[in-house]
């Protein structure tokens, strides 16, 4: 068995490094497992924990869903916590506008059902986590630094290509594996949102 997710590498902007540095200076009498800047990247499909003799099939419908995309551009602009109010459980970047991603999502979504995968459940909300928090000490402070450091720039993303990766587990954070990387498909001009 391997854990597998379908996402799409993503490099940070220096305006968000400098966010992220503020988050990181202002959050830091919290516990918060913070994201390697070298592993960020946009899951479009969280696969868990996978059989080998599944990996063709996978590879297969996300050359299909690739093959029926043309590359676009995502439009970096919030930041969000997961969780609730009282328990806040992961920091994270996200997007006003995502019609493109999810369209991607809704052409790989059938072939993965059909080859077994549950479905994924709840809403679709495409992100970069930037931390799992573990505990916060001060739960006022945290949200009036969630709120005052809400994105002042926002950062043009890339979709061109997406990559089935294996995720592997350690104490000092994940390490990914890329097993096929798969284009989408070129066309004279990039949809934007």
């Amino acid at each position: 068995m391997k854990r597998l997710f379908i996402a799409t590498k993503i490099t940070l902007s220096p305006e968000y490094h400098n966010l992220m540095a503020q988050l990181k200076q202002e959050l830091r009498h919290d516990d918060i497992t913070w994201v390697k800047d070298e592993v960020s990247h946009l899951t479009l499909r969280f696969l868990g924990a996978t059989p080998d003799s599944k990996i063709p099939g996978i590879k297969e419908a996300l050359r299909n869903t690739c093959a029926q995309s043309t590359p676009f551009y995502l439009d970096l602009d919030k930041l969000g916590v997961f969780g609730s109010r009282y328990k806040p459980e992961v920091l994270w970047l996200g997007f006003s506008e995502f019609f493109f991603y999810k369209q991607l999502f809704d052409r790989l979504e059938p072939q993965l059902l059909e080859q077994g995968f549950e479905p994924a459940y709840g809403n679709f909300v495409p992100h970069i986590t930037l931390g799992r928090v573990k505990n916060v000490i001060n739960k006022q402070r945290f949200w009036k630094t969630i709120d005052a450091l809400t994105p002042q720039c926002s950062q043009m993303i890339p979709i061109t290509e997406m990559t089935l990766f294996q995720s592997f587990l350690h104490k000092d954070g994940p390490e990914y594996k890329t097993l096929a990387s798969y284009p989408l498909k070129m066309d004279t001009d990039v949809d934007t949102p």
